[in-house]
């Protein structure tokens, strides 16, 4: 199984519920699984090329007054046993690549102001998704799906929504450890002086 290249999983996944065109499925990364996956038209326009190329999708052109023909693609008996082979893997290690957090940690290199600063605009951000995260969830349940699919979504949610609550607490702490500290060494700064 290649390594790296999860957009293909992602897209065969997707095309499970039926078929979509390209636009569909980035619509549906956005809107169903964009808190925890995204994939950009820049990957999976070629993704599909390739999965239709190698018979894990078939095409079907739809035609649309005024408007340019549609293609929709579907999952292929083979594209069926490629997703299916690939569930049965574990998942991959996650690999973190925080940028606010290599900020912090170089914080020495900067200033109290400006690292709160960038931890104030973090919580601001995990605040919105939040907000999002509660519209996805009574999206969730408005929508007419299976139950046990209802059940997997609603899962995915709230492993995004429990990373939310801890990344929001951990702004909280981490500005009030940097204000503590920020007026300890104003405190001594002052004793030193006099």
């Amino acid at each position: 199984m290649q390594k790296g290249n999860r957009t293909q999983f992602a897209v065969l996944g997707m095309l499970m519920a039926g078929p979509r065109s390209g636009y569909d499925l980035k619509r549906q990364f956005e809107e169903q699984i964009g808190h925890f996956w995204s994939e950009s038209l820049g990957q999976i326009y070629p993704t599909l090329a390739r999965l239709k190329e190698e018979g894990s999708l078939r095409v079907r052109t739809e035609k649309t007054p005024g408007r340019p023909d549609r293609k929709v693609y579907s999952v292929t008996e083979r594209g069926r046993k490629k997703f299916d082979a690939w569930f049965d893997e574990a998942p991959a290690r996650e690999r973190v690549r925080n940028e606010l957090l290599l900020k912090v940690f170089f914080g020495t290199e900067s200033s109290p102001e400006r690292v709160l600063e960038h931890i104030e605009r973090y919580e601001a951000e995990q605040t919105e998704t939040g907000r999002l995260y509660r519209m996805f969830s009574q999206v969730i349940e408005e929508r007419e799906v299976s139950d046990e699919r209802r059940l997997y979504w609603r899962l995915a949610l709230a492993s995004g929504r429990h990373i939310n609550r801890a990344r929001l607490a951990w702004c909280r702490e981490a500005k009030a450890s940097i204000r503590e500290h920020r007026a300890g060494a104003s405190s001594a700064a002052g004793k030193g002086s006099a």
